[in-house]
């Protein structure tokens, strides 16, 4: 009760600030970005979206054969949309649907390589979003005539924090050491958890797989990497289309800071950034000189392409059974959780 009390508080900021933004541009800011769809922009818009599925769903699948398992693309790719759902849905877009996927894999390859290949492709993508952050925020230190210091030091500590994160990650892993234990250390818990209980064992298991593919298994963790650049390459297309259709600007420059504000946004706690990435584009174009009008529709152009994956996702769950894997879905939480 109390995770859907603030799921729901989370949803009404959100919303309050889009209804904010939207009242302060104009109620045409959503016709403007609506419209794209009604012809062949949105075509090529939709186009590219379901390209970054594909392939998402083409690196997962990598991923699962480098522990020897076939399974479909057509499979990775509709768990994939299933977790994006969820991701999308929940505070904090860029993680929540690791677990549905978990879940979902399970039955074809067991809970070991299913947790090892969902975290490991997250990982993965992680480190490519990251690396575009950067750039977004390096390259909007340079264009922007009038910076906004919200944006600055909100990114800046986003950026600190994810680089602390993933340094600390691949410095534990590159060294073959369990980066669970130097986290269990760092915060003084006891590593009895890890060590004595079934599902601690398990999740040391899980590592070592981890372990394994990030130093032994170079030729697919290249490959990986490979997708996922080119996965988030097809994601800063999207923007620069958006833009451009807006617009009509044709820098890829402003593309690249357009793009790492909308990662910024990601990771507000509000489901699907609602308010939250309007908020970003506007101050970042108002900041480049592009004005807040054009910020917000690119906005509400890229949620609505985003949409359409979320939709697909539902239609999914439907055909699934919500009520059945609502039902199994607590279940598995449960069975995970219980050594805890």
């Amino acid at each position: 009760m109390m995770r859907i009390a603030k799921l729901f508080v989370a949803f009404f900021v959100g919303v309050s600030l889009f209804y904010f933004v939207v009242r302060e541009t104009g109620i045409e800011t959503i016709w403007e970005a609506s419209s794209l769809f009604f012809g062949w922009e949105g075509a090529v818009i939709l186009a590219i979206t379901l390209l970054v599925v594909f392939i998402g769903g083409l690196r997962w699948r990598e991923v699962l054969r480098s522990e020897g398992e076939e399974v479909s693309l057509l499979l990775t790719t509709r768990y994939l949309i299933k977790g994006f759902t969820v991701d999308f849905l929940t505070p904090f877009s860029f993680f929540g649907g690791e677990t549905v996927r978990i879940f979902l894999m399970e039955k074809e390859v067991g809970i070991k390589k299913s947790a090892f290949s969902s975290i490991t492709d997250k990982i993965m993508d992680v480190t490519a979003h990251f690396s575009f952050l950067i750039l977004g925020v390096i390259f909007f230190i340079v264009y922007g005539t009038v910076l906004s210091s919200t944006l600055l030091l909100f990114g800046g500590a986003v950026i600190l924090l994810i680089f602390l994160a993933l340094f600390l990650f691949y410095g534990q892993i590159l060294r073959k050491k369990s980066f669970l234990r130097f986290i269990f250390d760092v915060i003084g818990l006891s590593k009895k958890y890890l060590d004595e209980s079934e599902n601690g064992k398990a999740i040391i298991d899980i590592e070592e797989k981890i372990i394994f593919f990030f130093t032994v298994k170079k030729k697919e963790l290249a490959k990986g990497m490979a997708f996922s650049f080119l996965r988030h390459f097809l994601f800063l297309l999207r923007v620069f289309l958006i833009i451009f259709f807006i617009t009509g600007t044709v820098d890829f420059g402003v593309a690249i800071i357009a793009y790492g504000l909308v990662i910024l946004s990601m990771l507000l706690p509000i489901p699907a950034a609602i308010g939250g990435m309007e908020v970003f584009l506007a101050l970042g174009f108002n900041a480049l000189g592009i004005g807040l009008v054009s910020g917000v529709a690119a906005a509400i152009a890229l949620r609505g392409a985003d949409l359409v994956v979320c939709a697909a996702g539902i239609i999914f769950f439907i055909c699934f059974s919500l009520t059945s894997f609502y039902k199994n879905f607590s279940g598995f939480l449960k069975r995970i959780g219980s050594d805890v």
